[in-house]
């Protein structure tokens, strides 16, 4: 007998979620002076050789990042090769470049962020080469790339009312611009997550009690309800309130095209996903440069575990974060370090300590194993002067 038709049965796929791991700033940090030489004794303690060592770092580009790199030239013997590209993103096509430069390999990468021992505020420096005080954004391009989404959020929770009506009902009214109505859906912009919100009927449609020139108005449901009532919220009838600070992350999200056109649309594709959680904390900037330090790393270690840029050589690579302090009272600027993730290799044979990434707290804690003392570090002003003596070559043009 023939096989009989059937219908294909499409069964809807449930959404998947990216967790994020926990990142830690608390009794984490290593300022550089620290970090530099104990990076260093860490390479030497996994058999890298003294004098073969080529250091590379994926740093942003802002002067605020220059004694980092100085400190690495300073204890590894040489400036280290540039591996990176705007907000901390790694240039994964330079392996092999880097490989070529060095025996032994090390990469360091970093966003940073400014922070303020003051007030606890992160995000932003001091510019001491401008006229006056001038505080701007420590990271410019993490700045540049989560303004816009920080733009919308502020707009929409201004225009998103919960009230109450006449008969007891709680209800939410929201502007039309932020509903993805299935005969119209949302192109560009934020988008509101009116199923974690409202009361949906019982053949699955969202349906408004009423609506007005620009906008719906939607009765919550019981869960959401319960879930604004326990933070103590007091419901006011009319027109109500703004939602504020309860448009919490889980109630929105973004669909845009991406705003990036050079590279650091690189940042922003990182970015793009976890806007919701950055727009809304804190300290947006803080947010962003720790997401993209994780994404980074787990991008980053599966280049060099793919390509051969780095087979059969030692490599140690290491991400975390640059928390940058400007001058005040008298103290220098100065950078700490805070280390969040290490992929480790080892040229004949890597041990099975070393096979998986190292985690923060047990990176942490071996690098704050190793001696804060350099013996193998360069004196950069001998350097100098040396470079100062030497003869003066006479350098022609070819004939």
């Amino acid at each position: 007998m023939p096989n009989k038709y059937q219908k294909p049965c499409f069964v809807r796929r449930p959404n998947i979620i990216r967790k994020l791991a926990p990142f830690r700033i608390d009794d984490r940090t290593i300022s550089y002076a620290e970090f530099a030489p104990k990076l260093y004794n860490l390479c030497r303690t996994l058999g890298f050789r003294k004098g073969k060592i080529m250091p590379s770092r994926a740093f942003c580009s802002d002067e605020n990042q220059g004694w980092p790199i100085i400190l690495l030239t300073k204890h590894f013997g040489t400036f280290p090769f540039n591996h990176g590209r705007v907000g901390g993103v790694v240039a994964v096509d330079r392996h092999g470049p880097h490989a070529h430069h060095g025996e032994d390999s090390v990469l360091v990468q970093a966003s940073h962020v400014g922070y303020d021992p003051h007030t606890g505020v992160y995000g932003y420096c001091t510019r001491p080469k401008m006229d006056g005080i001038c505080i701007t954004p420590s990271c410019g391009k993490i700045a540049h790339v989560i303004t816009p989404y920080l733009e919308q959020y502020h707009f929409a929770k201004d225009r998103i009312f919960l009230h109450l009506d006449d008969k007891g009902t709680y209800l939410i009214t929201v502007k039309n611009s932020f509903i993805d109505f299935e005969s119209h859906p949302v192109k560009d912009g934020l988008v509101i997550n009116l199923e974690n919100i409202v009361k949906i009927s019982e053949n699955g449609k969202i349906l408004p009690v009423s609506a007005i020139s620009t906008s719906q108005t939607y009765e919550v449901s019981e869960e959401f309800r319960q879930r604004i009532d326990a933070t103590g919220y007091v419901w006011k009838t009319g027109e109500g309130e703004s939602m504020g600070k309860y448009l919490s992350e889980d109630l929105f999200y973004f669909r845009e095209d991406l705003h990036e056109t050079d590279e650091s649309i690189l940042l922003e594709r990182n970015l793009f996903e976890f806007m919701p959680i950055i727009v809304t904390s804190r300290n947006p900037s803080l947010r962003a440069a720790k997401i993209n330090i994780q994404l980074e790393f787990a991008r980053t270690v599966e280049s060099i575990r793919r390509g051969i840029e780095y087979a059969g050589k030692n490599l140690l690579y290491i991400a975390g974060l640059n928390i940058d302090i400007s001058e005040y009272e008298g103290h220098p600027a100065t950078t700490y370090f805070v280390p969040w993730a290490a992929h480790i290799q080892i040229k004949d044979d890597t041990p099975t300590e070393y096979i998986k990434p190292l985690e923060q707290d047990r990176l942490f804690s071996l690098l704050m194993d190793q001696a804060s003392v350099n013996p193998d570090q360069w004196d950069l002003k001998e350097e100098i002067n040396r470079m100062l003596a030497a003869p003066r070559f006479d350098i022609r043009s070819p004939h």
